[in-house]
């Protein structure tokens, strides 16, 4: 009787296994479509529009994400010369700045503006000092050979707006008020939901220990 309790014991602990690898990997499967799905949505608000702008004059603008988590946007007005005008903010902290160019010099311009100003939105998210080095200057390829007027170079320093500090007092109400469990806890597997559905009675609280061992792994 013992040895066939027992092997009622490993049957039902090896279900419990198998149930918990397979709620694991729908997990992951879930965790990498969500991932594309994110990408495809970034590249998408990454491409740039062209906007109505005052006056009549045409606009491009677009946005950007930087590897240290920056959120950035920029808005280009057609002019003599044309006006780039950029933003970024990252947690409350924001700077803008402006640069201008002559488009007119560049022949490119006129035949493939969309391509113009894709290549300028990289090339303003691979920019490591973006409006803080007043000696930099924006080029693209499609304009590479161009007269160095046709180019972006920055005319309107870098304006800083800090976020303000909040007081302790403050600090520690928001805190109290918007503490709440973390999110990735609604994805745990529920261990002692497990343990009761599938092995019942004194053996519940064996099976629970196997599964917080195995989900551990």
């Amino acid at each position: 009787m013992k040895s066939i309790a027992v092997i009622l014991v490993l049957a039902c602990v090896s279900q419990l296994l198998l149930v918990v690898e397979c709620q694991k990997q729908e997990g992951e499967k879930k965790r990498k479509k969500e991932g594309k799905d994110k990408e495809q949505t970034d590249a998408r608000k990454e491409a740039p529009a062209e906007k109505p702008a005052k006056g009549g004059k045409a606009a491009m603008e677009g946005k950007f994400s930087k590897k240290d988590k920056e959120q950035c946007s920029w808005r280009a007005t057609e002019g003599t010369p044309y006006s780039l005008h950029v933003s970024c903010e990252k947690g409350g902290d924001r700077y803008t700045c402006t640069y201008t160019g002559n488009l007119a010099a560049c022949s490119q311009y006129a035949s493939d503006r969309k391509s113009y100003w894709k290549q300028m939105s990289r090339a303003l998210k691979k920019q490591k000092n973006l409006c803080k080095d007043a000696t930099s200057v924006l080029k693209v390829p499609l304009c590479k050979k161009a007269p160095q007027e046709s180019h972006f170079k920055m005319t309107t320093e870098s304006t800083e707006v800090q976020k303000p500090v909040p007081s302790a007092d403050l600090s520690m109400k928001a805190i109290d008020a918007g503490a709440t469990p973390s999110s990735h806890c609604t994805e745990e597997i529920d261990q002692k939901k497990l343990a009761e559905e599938y092995c019942s009675g004194s053996w519940t609280s064996f099976c629970n220990f196997f599964i917080s061992m195995w989900d551990g792994v």
